[in-house]
């Protein structure tokens, strides 16, 4: 299907989606590198971004994606079947791609404990897909989680389990950091829709983890025109993409993509700056691995290149363009 056919289409269907920069590092720290096994949690039914972080992710050829996980978004605005649309997506991308293979749980819709606090855990498949594959993680290995979302399964995971925690590298997007200033500010999407579970991660002594505040991602777009001419009319997941960014925003012209970032920092770390800093005041004190600063340029060719190649070689996604 051309591209022309395919916008046609988009219409008459009333756009509905289809069923280098240097590292920071501790003095005598080892060179950062990519996770060979990596799980992804991720409100994908929320935005854009999720699903081309997620598909990014399963063109990575050296990395061992364990799971997929749907996670919430809820809030009063929201539908009330938000990780379901999560979970629906989800499932859409691995079908497309050929993946189903691998594990894709549900997550759990409501936060960790109570609106005004807690840290009572939400035991859902999601959580329990967690505790299960950092269990079978070998001696000597990590298990990296990549939250591209609220972090109630992820916190839930490891209240439920905590033993856990030396097994776990935990990689979220989520609030403010101002490193000139070393402050912090929570009053972002992925942390207000459970500040309980980011509290929870932030005081978790022993944790690795690993934050990329947003406000260091706005100049991070990519093009809706440019997404139309590469995407548009290659079938199979690539029509998903652009018509996943068609239904949810038809008007945006840009789009940044928060999720992206994180993915593409995981697989290509030399493209962001992360430093040391200690948690938010009212936490535990303790040294948290937090991003400054990312390649914007170099992560935006990157995901170009990497779809590019994934065209070009079919089999990448074949089972989607049958």
């Amino acid at each position: 299907m051309n591209r022309r056919r395919f916008l046609h289409a988009l219409s008459l269907a009333g756009l509905a989606p289809l069923a280098t920069g240097p590292v920071t590092l501790p003095s005598g720290g080892p060179a950062p590198r990519a996770p060979s096994r990596l799980l992804i949690d991720a409100d994908t039914a929320n935005e854009i971004d999720d699903l081309y972080a997620i598909v990014r992710a399963l063109l990575a050829p050296d990395v061992d994606l364990v799971g997929l996980s749907s996670a919430q978004w809820n809030h009063r605005l929201s539908p009330d079947d938000t990780v379901q649309q999560s979970q629906q997506l989800n499932e859409d991308l691995l079908r497309l791609m050929g993946r189903l293979d691998i594990p894709h749980p549900l997550g759990a819709e409501m936060i960790v404990g109570k609106p005004w606090g807690g840290t009572e855990p939400r035991n859902s498949p999601a959580a329990q897909l967690m505790i299960q594959a950092a269990r079978q993680t070998p001696d000597g290995e990590t298990l990296t989680i990549a939250s591209l979302g609220a972090a109630t399964n992820l916190a839930s995971a490891i209240q439920l389990a905590p033993d856990i925690v030396p097994k776990i590298a935990c990689y979220v997007l989520g609030g403010r950091f101002f490193a000139d200033r070393e402050v912090w500010d929570k009053n972002e999407f992925n942390v207000r829709n459970d500040l309980n579970a980011a509290n929870i991660l932030f005081d978790t002594e022993g944790l690795e983890l690993h934050v990329m505040p947003i406000n260091i991602l706005f100049d991070f777009t990519f093009r809706r025109d440019a997404v139309m001419e590469r995407l548009a009319g290659q079938g199979g997941v690539w029509d998903y993409l652009v018509a996943r960014w068609l239904s949810h925003s038809p008007d945006s012209d840009t789009w940044i993509m928060w999720d992206v970032a994180l993915i593409e920092a995981l697989l290509r770390p030399e493209l962001a700056t992360e430093g040391r800093f200690q948690t938010p005041p009212e936490n535990v004190q303790r040294t948290i691995h937090v991003y400054t600063s990312v390649d914007e340029a170099a992560m935006r060719a990157d995901w170009w290149a990497t779809a590019r190649a994934a065209h070009e070689t079919p089999s990448a996604t074949e089972e989607g363009n049958r």
